[in-house]
């Protein structure tokens, strides 16, 4: 006898088709949120370091920072300057400036460079403008490579200068830039103003001195031509 194929009874099987879709769709829109999570966290990472590396305040001390042979050193020469020009306010005359020289004949150092005077005439009626300020490298000293940054050298002369009044201006070899990149992100957590340039220095090095002080060193309308990089 024929006997007609019975239907299977598919009521009790559970379609799942929809499920997936539905599924598919919240993982796209997960994955949205993460990739536009990411791009809105690095734009304000970005967006921080640029506020925090701002442009130097007016009246602010220029402190260089030396990032060559794979190490930092800071150069600051404020201390050295102020105890060589020590006794300069007397001077009056062109005639006396030689005489203050060539009677102090003083250096004063720091832990990487020793600072002197030399006497140059010029054709100005400013007295400290024939002045030169002639730095030198201590011979055997070493500055700080990138692993001892965060407590060497560079971390105890960031702890003495004021964020509020100090910009520092890195000049960076071929050789410093991975160590001056650590050194400039310890300087921007701690609030400095910072500018850069490329460049290498020559020592022993000499600098015209004048009314602006210290300010002439490496300034950035001369030696480091792109301050706020």
């Amino acid at each position: 006898m024929y006997r007609k194929p019975r239907q299977k009874d598919r009521s009790g099987i559970l379609d799942l088709d929809s499920l997936m879709d539905i599924l598919s769709c919240l993982v796209g829109v997960m994955l949205f949120l993460v990739m536009y999570t990411v791009l809105e966290l690095g734009s304000m990472a970005y967006q921080a370091e640029v506020l925090v590396s701002r442009k130097p305040a007016p009246g602010s001390n220029r402190v260089v920072v030396l990032s060559d042979h794979g190490t930092v050193r800071v150069l600051d020469v404020r201390a050295p300057l102020n105890e060589l020009l020590s006794g300069f306010e007397i001077v009056r005359s062109v005639a006396e400036v030689s005489v203050f020289v060539d009677a102090s004949r003083r250096a004063s150092s720091d832990q990487y460079f020793s600072y002197s005077l030399k006497y140059v005439s010029r054709s100005t009626t400013e007295l400290v403008a024939m002045l030169d300020l002639e730095i030198q490298e201590r011979p055997g000293t070493v500055g700080d490579s990138i692993r001892q940054l965060d407590e060497g050298s560079y971390a105890a002369a960031l702890s003495e200068l004021n964020p509020d009044d100090s910009w520092l201006a890195f000049a960076v070899d071929s050789t410093g830039v991975d160590v001056f990149r650590r050194a400039r992100e310890l300087a921007i957590a701690r609030g400095f103003a910072t500018g850069f340039d490329l460049l290498t220095l020559d020592f022993p090095l000499t600098v015209a001195l004048s009314l602006g002080g210290i300010d002439d060193l490496l300034n950035p309308e001369g030696t480091l031509s792109k301050p706020q990089r």
